[in-house]
């Protein structure tokens, strides 16, 4: 009998997978009909120092997710404001847009990074202290029909991260840990960017069998 159990595990484990089926779950935004898709370059209320590499990074994952799209760089949103005579994005400047570049759907998007916080907590034995400072970048994106002006899809996600922190234990001598946040804002950017894209994705997921 010993010999034989590890055979009817096996059996058993594989009768229970039978129960289960994977399931392909296609991307919630299907960007293959396009022919050719604009996108404007991200922006910021602050120095911009990111425009570029976020909306590269995102066409990068959006292509790593859907291979065959090309995306087309229109001018940058301020340009095209002076060209639409716009003082904000509306759907008459996504038009404009469209038509001067012949697409038919656009992307834009628009980041905030934060001031540093610092954050300081006391333990109860007042010896313990433990401080840190975090930023706070969001990110908020817009897929619009250039043919009406209408958005079509539309995502926004909001991340916080320490970039430094200060600790002090009863007993213990002091800890600390400091990085210059301006140098990992790529990294925190791309991390948003990851998730904000998750609609573009295709997803894997074990379903129940279907009963014969």
């Amino acid at each position: 009998m010993k010999a034989w159990w590890p055979l009817v595990l096996v059996a058993a484990l594989l009768a229970g997978c039978s129960s289960k089926v994977l399931v392909t779950i296609p991307p919630k935004i299907d960007l293959q009909p396009y022919k050719t898709i604009g996108i404007v370059e991200f922006t910021s209320d602050e120095t911009g120092r990111l425009n570029q590499f976020a909306t590269q990074k995102f066409m990068n994952v959006v292509q790593a997710s859907q291979p065959n799209v090309r995306f087309l760089e229109v001018a940058p949103l301020d340009q095209a404001l002076v060209t639409a005579v716009h003082q904000r994005v509306d759907p008459e400047v996504i038009k404009t847009l469209g038509a001067r570049y012949n697409v038919e759907t656009l992307f834009t998007g628009v980041y905030e990074i934060s001031s540093l916080k610092p954050q300081v907590t006391i333990g109860q034995d007042i010896a313990s202290v433990k401080a840190g400072v975090t930023v706070t970048i969001s990110l908020a994106l817009k897929h619009w029909d250039t043919r009406t002006g209408a958005i079509v899809w539309t995502n926004s996600r909001q991340g916080r991260w320490p970039v430094a922190s200060v600790k002090k234990g009863a007993g213990h001598p002091v800890s600390v840990s400091v990085s210059d946040p301006t140098d990992r804002y790529p990294q925190f950017m791309a991390e948003l960017i990851n998730v904000v894209a998750d609609d573009f994705r295709t997803h894997y997921e074990w379903r129940p069998a279907p009963k014969p």
